[in-house]
């Protein structure tokens, strides 16, 4: 009798026990986790690979990553499914429609020699071909960051090492509208304003390690700078003031800054030169333009917090949010959507996949 007893105790306390840790593990394992009264985080996938770029089209993600190019339904809990290019680098993406895109690959692979190129798909990725252009005139050139214009549909940007050309046939004819093929240097980037499309920012690193900054308008330069923030640096974003056109960030290697009045003169946000921090995402919030959000990547391959700035007052001061358990939390690209008194934040990270924050409440 005894013995019955002791083996019906033992397994009902079996059972409790690993009904509490089910139940623990639902609760760790659950897709929103609560951070605080204004803030929570989904993990929506893609741990691994760097994240270059997020194009976010009709409630579709698509992530641009050094493993292929990947796309998730929001509407859905479904994953991201590759759809071109496993285990390639896709710098960046142009969707035309839900079935006609354009992909940019560049080989990162040292153990292997590639051109880059441009893939086109017009049945929503079931198939893909390398098309013929001229990026890089006689030879190819790596196109490394596509802009679409905002009330141009056909035109679209591509950047290359220091060059900014236009296209109005979906990517197989370029024309330089700035600088020149093949130009000694890093890689850059281009901004159109969305309420002044007649101006572009463009940026990123020339061959001394200088970061450089050019405004154009009707492709003609107004400004350049290449000592606005100390070198070695690069420009890694640039983001507008819808309400205030002439108000314009920028995210650099060391620096976030800021100009009121279309770049005639400049004020230091945030510092980080001595920690290396590149400030690749900056977004602003539809419920007011005060409200910025920045994320930053530290140039390091060892792990690093996810960590969220925001400020309530166009720059002024700033909160950092911290979001525990990520262990490669470098921001690499930021969208943010906002809806209602909710701001959706999704992240690309530096091998820590793709999230989705939501920030409400906060002003």
């Amino acid at each position: 009798m005894t013995k019955y007893l002791l083996s019906k105790t033992a397994k009902i306390i079996s059972g409790i026990l690993i009904l509490l840790f089910s139940a623990g593990c639902e609760k760790e394992h659950s897709p929103v986790k609560v951070i605080d009264e204004n803030f929570s985080i989904e993990f929506l996938g893609l741990e691994g690979p760097r994240v270059n770029k997020l194009v976010l089209s009709n409630n579709k993600l698509y992530a641009c990553t050094q493993d292929g190019f990947y796309v998730k339904n929001l509407g859905s809990p479904a994953k991201f499914k590759n759809i071109a290019l496993k285990g390639k680098n896709v710098e960046d993406a142009v969707i035309f429609s839900d079935s006609e895109m354009l992909i940019s690959y560049r080989n990162v692979n040292p153990e292997i020699e590639a051109f880059p190129q441009l893939w086109e798909t017009k049945d929503a990725g079931t198939t893909w071909k390398a098309i013929e252009h001229n990026f890089g005139g006689d030879e190819p050139e790596e196109l490394v960051d596509f802009e679409r214009h905002p009330t141009q549909q056909n035109t679209i940007f591509g950047f290359g090492r220091m060059v900014l050309a236009s296209s109005t046939d979906k990517g197989k004819t370029w024309n330089p509208i700035w600088g020149d093929w093949h130009m000694f240097s890093n890689y850059g980037r281009a901004f159109v304003n969305p309420v002044q499309p007649d101006e572009i920012w463009l940026g990123g690193q020339g061959g001394i390690e200088n970061g450089y900054l050019v405004h154009l308008k009707n492709e003609s330069v107004v400004n350049e700078w290449n000592d606005l923030v100390p070198n070695p640096t690069v420009v890694k974003k640039v983001a507008f003031d819808k309400l205030s056109p002439q108000t314009i960030y920028v995210g650099w290697e060391g620096e976030l800054s800021k100009t009121s009045d279309n770049g005639q003169t400049w004020e230091t946000l945030i510092e980080k030169h001595e920690e290396a921090h590149f400030f690749m995402g900056i977004g602003i919030s539809d419920q007011d333009q005060k409200l910025i959000y920045t994320g930053k990547w530290a140039k390091t391959p060892e792990p690093q917090p996810l960590e969220l700035s925001y400020s309530k007052d166009q720059g002024k001061t700033w909160t950092t949010k911290t979001f525990p358990g990520i262990n490669y939390g470098g921001v690499f690209d930021m969208i943010l959507v906002t809806e209602g008194n909710t701001d959706r934040i999704f992240v690309g990270l530096d091998k820590g996949g793709v999230y989705e924050i939501k920030a409400k409440g906060i002003l």
